[in-house]
């Protein structure tokens, strides 16, 4: 292992090293490298919605949380957004914080459809006692800028945990959420 490693850091070198080099062009050409900057800014944003819990099945709740969206350090053609989200069943409360990075294609020059995974954590509350699980899954969003400032969106997914056991939930927080989003950027 360490041999390849010696490697792997010499080879980068004398690459790195040779002096000046013509650019290459990409080898695969993203579809907004040049209009996402304007198309996502970093907002905030409050969202509100049903989720359904795979333990309690045919029942929606409301939830409600924020967003802080901004474009992705490595790709414009992703929109990073973190979500804090708050949902009550009367006797089992979920407070959840997610990351949700969506690769986006434009529907129009104000609107844009994106998809990806969303990967967090959870705490779960029944009676008086607590659980932390790790969630993860896949969502499906659409976004219009309203104006330069403000947006709205809706959004879909799918979620997957870890296995959770509190009294009269042996189980895991499969869930399914739908939610719409108002938000300002700047």
């Amino acid at each position: 292992m360490k041999k390849i490693t010696l490697f792997l850091v010499l080879l980068s070198t004398f690459i790195f090293a040779g002096g000046d080099i013509e650019p290459m062009e990409p080898i695969i050409d993203t579809p907004l490298i040049e209009e996402s900057s304007a198309l996502i800014p970093t907002g905030i944003a409050v969202l509100g919605g049903a989720m359904n819990i795979k333990g309690y099945p045919d029942d929606w709740k409301g939830f409600y949380g924020v967003e802080l969206s901004f474009p992705c350090l490595v790709s414009d053609s992703v929109i990073s957004q973190i979500q804090i989200t708050n949902y009550d069943n009367n006797d089992l409360k979920v407070s959840q914080i997610n990351a949700n990075p969506h690769y986006v294609f434009n529907l129009s020059q104000s609107s844009f459809i994106g998809v990806g995974p969303s990967i967090g954590v959870a705490r779960l509350e029944k009676g008086n006692e607590t659980d932390t699980v790790f969630t993860y899954g896949v969502g499906v969003s659409v976004r219009t800028n309203i104006t330069d400032s403000f947006f709205i969106g809706a959004e879909a997914r799918y979620e997957l945990s870890a296995e959770t056991d509190l009294s009269g939930f042996k189980d895991d927080l499969t869930n399914a959420k739908v939610f719409a989003k108002l938000g300002y950027s700047f």
